[in-house]
């Protein structure tokens, strides 16, 4: 599997040198490491990471923050590894994020397969937000053109039928799309 960017956030760097070799191995590229929340955060906009890997506690922080601070400014999928006394405070803490909580340590397989569950996650995800945005798009652009069709009923006395028609046939004539047909409509009249 072939994954964008990874980024693992831990402070001992046997652990995140480890975890760097398992995914590199597993055909993860490119894969960095940082060791504390503060320079994960500067790495954010530079690497643009589609899956960040923490191992709490960073050495700057109990980790809960900086797992907000990722869900809010990336699109990442998120793995969390705590201890195992700290899983339950940390899923409570950390519901609304759809981070994955863990326990320490991870094995080999584990990982992976962590791995490849966010990430697939994240991309079902990135697919719904792309079809949402669509959807209000021609949603919203729909709206448009409903308000454009009854300005001409009520400006030109059409009916509905007529100024719909109008605003199609205005269209194909101009080659134009009706959305721009409806905005010049709203212009004009409103």
């Amino acid at each position: 599997m072939s994954a964008g960017n990874v980024l693992i956030v831990c402070g001992k760097s046997e652990v995140a040198g480890s975890m760097e070799s398992t995914l590199i191995k597993e055909g993860y590229h490119p894969v960095n490491c940082a060791h504390s929340a503060n320079e994960a955060r500067r790495q954010f906009f530079i690497v643009q990471p589609d899956l960040i890997i923490v191992s709490t506690p960073l050495p700057d922080e109990q980790g809960i923050d900086f797992v907000f601070d990722a869900y809010e400014k990336t699109s990442a999928g998120i793995i969390v590894m705590a201890r195992p006394e700290q899983v339950s405070h940390m899923q409570d803490a950390l519901e609304s994020t759809g981070a994955m909580i863990l326990p320490k340590p991870l094995n080999r397989l584990t990982l992976i397969q962590s791995a490849r569950f966010a990430l697939s996650v994240r991309s079902s995800l990135d697919q719904l937000r792309s079809e949402r945005d669509n959807l209000k798009k021609r949603m919203d652009e729909r709206k448009l053109i409903e308000q454009a069709k009854w300005l001409l009923v009520e400006k030109l006395n059409m009916s509905e039928p007529e100024a719909f028609r109008y605003i199609q046939k205005k269209a194909m004539d101009l080659r134009l799309p009706q959305l721009q047909i409806a905005e010049d409509i709203i212009n004009e009249h409103a």
